[in-house]
Order: C-alpha cells, then structure tokens, then sequence
C-alpha cells in the first residue's frame, strides 16, 4: 500500500488539486494507489505526478532526449515483458543498469528485473507515451525480422515470397527512411556480414540495430527483383528503379549496385514523386539572390549556370527556375541525367548513353523543336558546354549546371574546356554557386560566445553569442536538423568580360571580380543569427574566408 498522506502532502505543496476535492470521495483501485486514481480521474496529469513521485521518492526526471539511439541488452531481460511494464534500459556499466519508467512503485516488477539483470538497478521517471515511442523507435525491425521461418528461406533466396523476413525488412528499411527524411540508404557487405547507414541532411547515419548476417543475400536479391535487375549478376554495376507507396505517399527509389571485396553493395536514393520540386521562395534565397535571379529569368535568351559539389542542391534550384517559367506561352524541354521529378507541361528528357542519347546528341535534336527554354542538367564535356553557349545566343534561355567550387571557378572550367572568351561572355548571363548547410537542432542547440581563437580565424568578434550543436534524440545526437542553403550569385559585367579576354589576367583574380555576397556572407549571417555553427561550416567550406 501506498503511503497515502505523503503524497497526498506533496500534491497539496504542489498546488495540484481544488480544495474543493477530496481525496476520500476517490474510487482507489485494489493496490490503494491514489497516483492512478488521479490520473485516472483526469485531476491531475501524469507529467505532474510524475514530479510528484520524483520529490515523494528522491527520483530523477528522465531527460527523453537522451534516450539511447540503440537497444540496449539490459541483461537477460524480456523485451516484450519490458515494453509491457514500460521499463526502458537507458544506460549500462558493468555494476549497474539504469531504467527509465513511468511506474516506480510497481515493486514486482522491479524485483522481477533485479532478479533478471543481476545487477544494480537505477531508476529515472518517464512517461508512458514517451516510453512507449522509444520503444517503437528502437525495437520496431527487431520484432519484424523474428521470423520462426528465417533461417530456413535463407538458401531460396532467389524466389522471396511476400510476407517474408527479407520482405519485412527491406519494407521496414524504406519506410523508416522516409520517416526520417533520409535522402539515400547504403546497403553494405562487410567482413562481418551487413552493415546499414542513412544518409540525414548530408550525413552518414549508422544503424545500430543491425539484421541477422545471413539476411543480407535475401535483401539485396528482393531490391534486385523490384528493380528489374539481373539477381545472378553480382561481378557488375547495375542500375534500376523501384516505385513504393509509402505512408500514402509514392516515392521513387533510384538503385543502384557494384561489387565489392565482401559483397555487393547497394545505395537507394528515395525520391518523393507527389512532393515535387520546391519554388524559389521555397529555396531560402536571401532577398538580394531572390529578387536578381527573378530579374535574371524574365531575360528572353543567355545562359544561368548553378555551380556546386554533389548534393549542393544544384538539380534542386534549376527545378525552382523552371516552376517560375512554366507558363502557357512557353516550351520548356529538359535534358536530365537521371529525371528527378515530373513536372507538368514540361517536356522532360531522360539521358540515355547505352542507345547514344547523351547530352550534346539530344541538345541538337531538341533545338528543332522550337524551345523558348532548354534545361541541360549537366555540362559535362566541350561538346555540350559548346552547344549550350550556341543555344543561349540563338534566342534560348538555358538553364544548366556545372561541377566548380565556387561561382567564378564556373568561368575558369569553361574556358579550360576549350570554349572562346567571347562566346562565354556573350552567352553566360549569371553564375550561381551553392553548398547545403546544416541547420542547428532547435531543441537542443546550446549558446556560447566566440572565442580568441575563432575571432582570429574567421573575424568574428569576441564574445559574440552564437549557437553551438550538443546533440539530442530529435537529432540522432548529432545536434543538427534541417540544412539552409548558401548561396552566391555572380552576374557577369564589363570588369569580368575584360579578365576574360585578357590572357595575362586569366588566373589572377582580385576582389572586383568576385560576387557582392559570397558563400562566406551567407555562412557568416547564418552563424551570427544562431541558425547554423562555425564548427559546420569549416566542415563545408574549410573557412570564412
């Protein structure tokens, strides 16, 4: 029995209940536990009383955030048996396990897992809805792949029927991707046998919770199937598509696969086909790039070129460009390299080398069919680079990307292509160069000032409060969420057409010639109004300067 006048004494401190109500009208239930009774009753919520019985039992107060990223073993301990009685190993030593719960005077049970773990227990107070989705979180796929079935479909790997464990699996692996926005899942072979990781806003994310070894020939085999790829086929790449409905929604998976030392490996880029593409608003422009790539676009010929690494979002702003442009009195037709999202009213190409559709051959087809717009995904050779030039002066907006460092490296790389000044500078009207930047988590971000040392490197004055990362389980502990986009926009002008027809300056580039906002300004306004850190952007860029 609980003792009910203590906490009855805490509940009054703690101002919780009317004076009007009286505890003795309660209908207790049979262990004498007015905690539920009130809960129950709706007069007091289970967030209160949790800090009730805290004070009552000098217990700590869970911090959810802290959760672990993986199960832990706690022992021999039932899983299932756990989740029932809400009692979530949190943190392990070799003396002690600690638990988080939402009932801390269920003494039976708490005696049931003294007796099971053989060890110190400690105790931190939690509560039930956040306990229970940390469990679903973190035992989810290890209740899908118990299969009493498993080993013995492991040698008829070829056929897989549906409702098997390399069913479930690969079914639970894409849709907790989506869940968490990942942008791609690798799927390895290892000397140990399989290996997983996400990737979330740019990062690599390892899965700790890993399926048995012996599934991993069925998983590659059942995304083999999807994609109509050759299963026996594992000394080549190969690469295939898959379309899934996934929590309502249709994604595009894009596959791809290549033999290695252990094994084939396997990466899948999920793509949401009902999403689409965002508009320029959309993007985090800042107001100045915002309102002079909109002037720039009303242009009736030239080209605009997006600059970046991989996954800068470059494919990403030039679909914002054509959403802008797609009105009725336009043909828009686009070259891609692979097709990322269907828009409508706009005639999309897909690059294909195998039968000779490469870029250059189907920009020359696609200038006889009357464009106003032409969208090349990709300037990979003269040849291309040429026939975009010679289009833009045509009477053609086109709109292309190219694979530079920054905004002005863009010049540099088609000039050493083999393209003539003067075709680049009549053709080319502006520049755009971007990097994808993580977002700080806003649940976990922890303030500081910068220091001596970061004042000295990147010129930020001392003392100034910015937002550092720390790490939480919204984020994976990685204290970021979310990624901003940094951008600078060079428009050519008679200062940058001069350096380029003037072969003593070519690789001498000052100032002058440089973007008002470069990459480093937009980092800079970022990291001054707390949103990203200087720790992510050296990550990205290597310095402000």
């Amino acid at each position: 029995m609980v003792e009910l006048q203590g906490l009855l004494a805490v509940i009054k401190k703690r101002c919780l209940l009317d004076e009007t109500i009286s505890i003795d009208k309660l209908q207790l239930p049979d262990n004498g536990r007015p905690d539920l009774a009130l809960i129950a009753s709706g007069l007091v919520e289970e967030s209160d009383m949790l800090e009730v019985l805290a004070e009552y039992l000098d217990l700590p107060l869970a911090n959810t955030e802290q959760f672990p990223d993986t199960p832990l073993k706690a022992g021999g301990a039932n899983v299932s048996f756990l989740r029932q009685k809400r009692m979530l190993p949190i943190l392990e030593d070799d003396t002690s396990i600690t638990f988080a719960l939402s009932d801390p005077l269920d003494k039976t049970s708490l005696q049931s897992i003294k007796l099971l773990v053989n060890k110190g227990i400690n105790i931190q107070l939690a509560k039930s809805a956040d306990l229970d989705r940390a469990f679903d979180r973190l035992y989810e796929q290890e209740k899908a792949l118990k299969s009493p079935a498993l080993k013995n479909q492991v040698k008829d790997h070829v056929s897989i029927e549906e409702g098997s464990p390399a069913v479930k699996l690969f079914n639970q692996l894409v849709s907790t991707a989506i869940a968490n926005e990942a942008s791609d899942l690798h799927i390895e072979s290892s000397s140990s046998g399989l290996r997983l990781r996400y990737r979330v806003d740019g990062k690599l994310l390892e899965l700790g919770n890993l399926p048995p070894a012996y599934l991993k020939e069925m998983l590659i085999s059942r995304i083999k199937i999807l994609a109509n790829l050759n299963i026996a086929e594992k000394r080549l790449p190969q690469d295939g598509r898959i379309t899934v409905d996934v929590l309502g929604r249709s994604i595009d998976v894009r596959v791809s696969t290549i033999p290695t030392i252990n094994g084939e490996s396997v990466v899948l880029r999920f793509l949401d086909t009902e999403k689409g593409p965002n508009d320029l608003v959309a993007l985090g422009l800042s107001d100045h790039t915002l309102s002079t790539l909109r002037r720039l676009l009303k242009a009736p010929h030239g080209m605009i070129l997006t600059t970046g690494p991989t996954g800068s979002g470059k494919t990403t702003t030039l679909y914002a460009a054509l959403q802008e442009l797609n009105l009725i009195e336009r043909k828009i037709i686009t070259l891609e390299d692979p097709i990322e999202y269907r828009l409508e009213n706009i005639n999309q190409i897909q690059i294909n080398p195998k039968v000779g559709l490469n870029f250059a051959t189907l920009l020359r087809s696609v200038l006889r069919q009357d464009p106003d717009i032409i969208m090349v995904g990709e300037i990979r050779d003269e040849e291309t680079a040429r026939l975009a030039t010679q289009s833009a002066l045509t009477g053609h907006l086109v709109l292309s990307s190219l694979h530079t460092n920054n905004a002005f490296g863009a010049i540099n790389r088609l000039l050493d292509m083999g393209l003539e000044p003067f075709l680049i500078s009549a053709a080319v009207r502006a520049i755009i160069s971007q990097r994808l930047i993580r977002r700080l988590c806003p649940k976990c971000k922890k303030r500081g000032s910068v220091t001596a040392r970061e004042h000295k490197q990147f010129g930020l004055k001392i003392g100034t409060i910015i937002n550092r990362p720390n790490g939480c389980m919204s984020c994976y502990q990685t204290g970021y969420k979310g990624r901003l986009v940094l951008t600078e926009l060079l428009e050519l002008n008679d200062n940058i057409r001069d350096y380029m027809n003037n072969p003593k300056k070519i690789g001498s580039v000052d100032c002058s010639l440089l973007p008002e906002q470069t990459l480093a300004h937009s980092a800079r306004s970022y990291i001054e109004s707390g949103e990203t850190s200087i720790e992510e952007f050296v990550t990205i860029m290597g310095s402000l300067d």
